[in-house]
């Protein structure tokens, strides 16, 4: 509302703010179609308001001069006979901001040339504004006497159209009574005061617009009620009424003659000149799935914004424009995204060149771009329209080939696919400690991590995958083994409990595996890596101490189960305790430690190995196994049965 105006431009957007308050509905002008001249003109005025700050003027005082300027050419039908820049930006400008936010009620030709009339002439505004700060204008005008001799069509004149392309101007029967003629007067006014004296600001300055020169805006406009006497919807006094005290020429609402007659005319002429344009790239590359290029025009014309704007339009289309442009591509505004139509016609090139794709050989042999493409479209394929199905299989790629393509045993999978794999197992199980030959949810989880490993470490620094997976787990990538790594999440979550909402995976080991492994790390410690040591500094902080070997059987167990063992053979020699004995093989059985680092305090590990085979050749260990015992060794009888089943298993 309190911007200046060369501050309304969103050339990104295609826009022209307007003002607050005016008296209409409408926010802003879709100036899509200028964007670029428009944008041109802006950064013309930047430069140009840095050399008048620079010289000691005001920006905004220059501006609102050059605007009174042009705006009074707006207003005077001869300028109208012979310009032919600002007819095609108004039907232009007024026709897309009525197909965006339609049309106001009661609004006719004259409200919406008032309208746009700032945006028609803003690139001849920012010229004149040039012109009138150029010394040797500034000189014509002081020769000229102050435009009054020869009937405004002094050199001044003739300059200001040399300057905006329009060698016209001079020749016309352009009124220069106005803003123009008082600028005239300022300059020969500086030129006779003293030499070294400040310049005249204000009301007698160089660039103050007298009010009767201001161009009438739109909100006073559309305020007034029109009549007898009064101003008409353009904000113009009507042929015949003069404006007393104010020594302004009789000024009438400007005759349109340029090019077309009326907007509905000239969008039919603009849309078969952009039909034209599409026809021609049709047959050079075969479809319109072109981007919105946003200025990148080839030819003087953007067809990549004027299809997007048919597309945005679409439903106004007539159905004859419609039916023109589906003869041309059918594909012409897909229901999906453009850039996977462009995607499509790019596939269908390689396959006319080199025939149908296949699923069954696992799409080996394509263009990487293509397979990427390809895999992509099978892995979402449930979620792909009908017809882009129909589509994907003219290129060979049928339901029954993506069939064939999902039975291949050793296909790669996307990214995407890992990725939510990975992250459903960190949410189940609280790491990514996976060795290569594990399976989740029937997703080869383990061989993807190894590969994504692999790559990351051939890379030599985090790739953007590896990235994401150190969110999940920090350790999914470590310099050391990746069983010590479950080692040490299955110990943490043993001493501090699993948390909420995490469960045990298969294979999990147990609270004395992990026990006896952490009490094996902590007397290893100085072999170990420094981030090796620092985590296992953390669990053995959480345990206290360092874990040691402590009995199993309890004194009621021990009774029940000590019938259970076979005699001791009478002969000579030294008798071992049968508790201990039995003692050292659950320690086996429960923490699968190898016999060789049996704790010394139950003996030498040869004796234990020896009875451990006798027992479980004559079935001891079978019976303990299966023998009811109280709720505290049953933990320890579980894993001695489980041991006892691999073992039959494997033997």
């Amino acid at each position: 509302m309190y911007g200046p105006r060369w501050k309304r431009l969103c050339a990104r957007h295609g826009r022209w703010l307007l003002e607050v308050g005016d008296g209409h509905p409408l926010e802003f002008l879709d100036i899509g179609a200028l964007a670029q001249e428009l944008g041109r003109a802006r950064r013309r005025w930047w430069r140009l308001a840095e050399a008048v700050a620079a010289a000691g003027a005001e920006p905004g005082e220059v501006f609102a001069l050059a605007r009174a300027v042009v705006c009074g050419w707006w207003e005077q039908e001869e300028f109208w006979e012979r310009e032919k820049a600002w007819g095609p930006r108004l039907e232009q400008v007024a026709a897309a901001t009525a197909r965006r936010a339609g049309h106001p009620q009661g609004w006719g030709d004259e409200q919406w040339r008032l309208l746009v009339r700032d945006v028609v002439v803003f690139p001849e505004l920012t010229l004149v504004a040039q012109a009138l700060l150029d010394p040797r204008l500034q000189d014509l005008a002081a020769a000229d006497g102050g435009l009054v001799r020869g009937g405004g069509r002094g050199r001044v004149v003739a300059a200001l159209g040399e300057r905006l392309g329009r060698g016209w101007l001079s020749e016309a029967q352009v009124h220069v009574s106005g803003a123009l003629a008082s600028w005239a007067q300022a300059v020969i006014r500086q030129r006779r005061t003293a030499a070294g004296s400040r310049p005249r600001q204000g009301r007698y300055g160089l660039w103050w617009v007298p009010m009767a020169h201001r161009p009438v805006e739109l909100g006073p406009a559309l305020q007034q009620p029109a009549g007898p006497g009064s101003d008409d919807a353009g904000g113009h006094a009507r042929a015949g009424a003069t404006d007393a005290g104010a020594g302004r020429a009789e000024l009438t609402v400007p005759r349109r003659v340029g090019p077309g007659r009326g907007l509905q005319q000239r969008r039919e002429e603009l849309f078969a000149q952009g039909l034209e344009q599409a026809r021609r790239h049709v047959e050079h590359a075969g479809h319109l799935s072109l981007p919105h290029t946003a200025g990148r025009a080839g030819d003087g014309f953007d067809l990549g914004r004027w299809l997007a704007n048919r597309r945005a339009e679409a439903a106004s289309l007539t159905s004859e424009q419609a039916a023109q442009l589906h003869r041309l591509d059918a594909w012409w505004n897909p229901p999906w995204p453009l850039d996977w139509q462009r995607a499509w016609y790019r596939a269908r090139t390689h396959v006319q060149a080199n025939g149908p794709v296949s699923g069954g050989d696992n799409l080996e042999g394509l263009p990487r771009w293509l397979e990427r493409w390809l895999r992509h479209q099978i892995t979402h394929y449930p979620q792909l329209h009908p017809s882009q199905r129909r589509l994907i299989g003219h290129l060979g790629l049928t339901e029954d080939e993506v069939t064939r393509f999902h039975a291949w045993p050793r296909r790669r999978r996307p990214p995407a696919d890992g990725m939510a794999a990975a992250r459903t197992h960190t949410a189940r199980h609280g790491h990514l400690a996976l060795s290569r030959p594990t399976d989740f949810d029937g997703f080869p989880l383990g061989t993807w991590l190894a590969h994504a490993r692999t790559r990351q470490r051939q890379t030599g620094r985090p790739t953007r995958l590896g990235t994401q997976l150190t969110a999940l787990d920090t350790w999914w990538d470590p310099p050391w083994p990746l069983a010590w790594q479950r080692m040490w999440w299955a110990c943490h979550h043993h001493l501090t409990g699993l948390p909420q909402g995490l469960e045990w995976w298969p294979g999990a080991p147990g609270a004395d595996h992990a026990t006896t492994w952490l009490a094996q790390q902590a007397a290893r410690r100085p072999l170990l890596q420094p981030a090796q040591q620092h985590i296992l500094d953390e669990l053995t902080t959480l345990a206290g101490h360092t874990p040691g070997w402590r009995p199993r059987i309890t004194e009621h167990a021990w009774q029940i189960l000590s019938p259970l063992l076979p005699p001791l053979p009478h002969h000579g020699g030294r008798r071992r305790n049968e508790r201990q004995l039995l003692e050292a093989i659950l320690h086996i059985t429960s923490t699968h430690q190898p016999w060789t680092q049996l704790p010394r305090a139950l003996g030498p590990f040869q004796t234990c190995l020896r009875r451990y085979h006798q027992w479980l050749s004559d079935g001891t260990l079978a019976r303990i196994s299966r023998t009811p015992l109280p709720e505290a060794d049953q933990h320890w009888q579980h894993r001695l049965a489980t041991h006892l089943d691999q073992a039959a298993s494997s033997g």
